[in-house]
């Protein structure tokens, strides 16, 4: 059903540094507020309603939400996973030896923008789920700022390679 985003700018609040509430309203009839606190609060719901596999992390790399589609190729799920770290989450993959948690996890698209403060980094991981099956990832990363540009966390795209 479709869904309008209405923000009433006509009802100031008695205190002008408290913003008015956002109304998901279903054109169907009833609405809900939606929080607007933070920014990674605002993407949160985004990420955990996409389609697409897409994971969202704060400044600590701790998850702030994943898509159902990114914790199916994860490999992690979406349950209890909010606020534990990601690389605690997936068994991350060395490319050559097979072992886990390889030196270079810290490079990985979705920890590497909170590290080096870089722009869009893409990677490829390769993450074992629970049942021995390993999968490769092509990952894509971008850092989320606050209004005043400080970085606050990432969001990451993932798309499965090979079959």
């Amino acid at each position: 059903m479709p869904k309008l985003v209405l923000r009433l700018r006509a009802l100031q609040p008695a205190r002008p540094e408290v913003v008015p509430p956002r109304h998901v309203v279903d054109l169907g009839g009833r609405s809900r507020p939606i929080p607007t606190s933070t920014p990674l609060a605002r993407w949160s719901g985004v990420v955990a309603t996409a389609h697409d596999p897409c994971l969202l992390l704060d400044r600590s790399a701790r998850v702030v939400s994943l898509s159902a589609a990114a914790g199916e190729l994860l490999g992690c799920g979406v349950e209890g996973v909010s606020g534990r770290r990601l690389l605690g989450l997936i068994d991350l993959v060395d490319f050559d030896t097979g072992a886990s948690a390889p030196d270079y996890a810290q490079r990985v698209a979705p920890l590497a923008v909170l590290h080096d403060g870089a722009g869009l980094v893409r990677s490829l991981l390769r993450v074992r789920h629970c049942d021995g099956v390993v999968r490769t990832l092509d990952a894509a990363g971008s850092p989320v700022h606050d209004a005043d540009g400080r970085l606050i966390g990432s969001i990451t795209l993932l798309a499965p390679l090979g079959g």
